[in-house]
């Protein structure tokens, strides 16, 4: 009986810690309007073995600020979040909404006016482990 319980136990610990995967994963291709201006690039880098590639800019259109994550690629995970950070960490950061697929063109409207000399970097970031994907730093 003992071995029985120890096998249902180490059962739902394995089946507990499996790292959920809902990001949708179908490509996305959202269009960028042609006049809006680039004001800052970067390029993203993965963080702690997760691997992140593409661009991310912030543009004007219209004076409407958004951020373009563009040619964009990230591993799946759960609770996966766009953030305009002050920091390469996510400390002092504005939430723009759950990440909308791990790969594509996206756009994510950035609500008020952040001083984007402090707001430099955009990151990848999962809420629900606080585990953080990729970094892109904003200023090319």
């Amino acid at each position: 009986m003992k071995n029985l319980t120890c096998i249902l136990f180490i059962t739902l610990v394995i089946v507990g810690c499996k790292r959920e995967e809902n990001t949708p994963v179908e490509p996305l291709m959202e269009r960028v309007d042609s006049l809006a201006v680039v004001n800052v690039k970067g390029k993203f880098m993965g963080i702690g073995g997760e691997t992140v590639s593409g661009s991310a800019k912030i543009i004007t259109n219209d004076g409407k600020h958004s951020l373009v994550l563009d040619d964009f690629k990230t591993n799946n995970g759960p609770d996966l979040h766009v953030y305009l950070s002050k920091e390469a960490t996510p400390k002092d950061f504005i939430d723009l909404g759950l990440l909308k697929s791990v790969s594509g063109t996206q756009v994510y409207p950035i609500t008020g006016m952040p001083d984007f000399t402090k707001y430099k970097y955009a990151l990848i970031h999962c809420q629900q482990y606080n585990h953080l994907f990729g970094s892109a730093l904003l200023g090319e």
